[in-house]
């Protein structure tokens, strides 16, 4: 016998309060905009800082979801600018700061100059880093941090070579990487491979001596280059450093083969892992009493051009993180000096590793100041004259002769 089941009718008053419950929630899902951020940062303290201040930011913002894609730095700003072609821009590109003006060349980011005059923080940004984001009167970016060079000592080395404390000139610098040196040490390590990040590390002896990369010709820039060349052909640096990055510089540095290394903050971290005794000094300048002129580092929060809420919450998202407690802490997670002057000095006072790179801040220059959005090629230009000149390929004189050459028409279209 097959009995019936009973009536299972749900009320009317229950399915409306259902009807009613989908209906709210498919419009909060319609209302929630998300944001993607594209970026590089693969380094620990950049990985836990951007986890942190996105749980921060979405708490604060329930209709606004952060969406972090990792990017190699290599195809970061290809990738950007694929992205824009095909009408799916990222929200936020996370931009190394001398390409933020190539790519703003290509109509992709947001002149965001009014947003940016609201903040605060704005106003008390140190020249350099706001430079590195300014074409005229627009504004394509605004910093999240930056970063420098400076020399870190390992000092139970230079206090075995009877070096009392790290060098402040370049004929310091020459004497103690020469005391310091006792195979398989060297003295000094430094990258100059055939990558951005040889222009990089050499920039601050270049431009400390007044020199330009606008005129390679120029007796300033023969002199900066001769003192690597020299340092090479004495011994004291390697010269493996023509394949050596940023990365193969510190490890040299941590693994005790290295007394001293050209290096930015963002390796206080791992050195700080591996115990190392050291200590971190600006960089040595030509002659005692003169100022260090060090290259910016750091990436930008550029907010790209597409649908309007997005670029909406994108700069909300922008002016969360802009908040100086914020800001701080995200910095120090970083391992990065706040590009805004009151948050850097607290870092500094907070951090005496952090200091030296703090008090190059004032005279710390935007590398787009050389070039523009031509920068790119200029220093391609640079380095292949760097590299032809440490492996013997052709005189200091003449490899930079050609690199001048090179650079001549692109300042002109600067």
């Amino acid at each position: 016998m097959h009995l019936k089941p009973p009536s299972r009718t749900i009320p009317l008053w229950r399915r409306i309060l259902i009807c009613s419950s989908i209906i709210v929630c498919l419009a909060a899902a319609r209302a929630e905009t998300t944001v993607e951020i594209v970026h590089y940062f693969n380094v620990p303290g950049q990985i836990e800082g951007l986890a942190n201040i996105q749980k921060d930011f979405e708490a604060a913002n329930p209709d606004i979801k952060i969406k972090l894609t990792f990017i190699p730095f290599a195809d970061l700003v290809k990738t950007t600018l694929q992205m824009a072609q095909v009408h799916k821009p990222p929200g936020i590109s996370c931009i190394d700061n001398p390409d933020v003006r190539f790519i703003a060349k290509a109509g992709v980011l947001k002149d965001i100059s009014a947003d940016v005059a609201k903040l605060p923080t704005w106003s008390d940004t140190y020249p350099g880093p706001k430079h590195s984001v300014t074409e005229g009167t627009k504004v394509y970016g605004v910093p999240i941090g930056s970063n420098s060079l400076a020399i870190f000592s390992n000092k139970k080395m230079l206090s075995d070579a009877g070096v009392t404390d790290p060098p402040k000139t370049w004929d310091e610098l020459t004497a103690d990487a020469a005391k310091l040196t006792k195979s398989p040490v060297y003295g000094l390590v430094f990258s100059a491979t055939n990558t951005e990040e040889s222009t990089w590390q050499w920039e601050p002896f270049l431009w400390s001596n007044g020199g330009s990369l606008l005129d390679l010709s120029a007796t300033p820039a023969k002199q900066a280059l001769q003192l690597w060349v020299d340092l090479i052909q004495k011994g004291s640096v390697s010269k493996d450093c023509v394949n050596w990055n940023q990365g193969d510089v510190a490890n040299q540095f941590i693994s005790g083969q290295a007394a001293m290394m050209v290096m930015g903050p963002w390796m206080l971290g791992q050195v700080h892992k591996s115990g190392l005794d050291f200590e971190v000094t600006p960089i040595p300048v030509p002659k005692e009493g003169e100022k260090p002129v060090v290259p910016l580092g750091g990436e930008v929060w550029c907010v790209m051009k597409g649908d309007p809420k997005v670029e909406a919450a994108a700069m909300k998202f922008i002016e969360f993180v802009q908040d100086a407690d914020r800001l701080e802490k995200l910095c120090d997670t970083f391992n990065y000096i706040s590009s805004v002057r009151s948050v850097a000095k607290k870092q500094g006072e907070a951090n005496p590793e952090l200091l030296p790179f703090v008090q190059q801040m004032d005279t710390a220059r935007a590398r787009p100041e050389e070039g523009g959005a031509n920068y790119t090629k200029v220093s391609l230009a640079a380095r292949t004259a760097i590299q032809q000149a440490i492996t013997g390929q052709a005189t200091v004189d003449a490899a930079l002769a050609e690199a001048a050459a090179k650079i001549k028409p692109l300042a002109a279209k600067k």
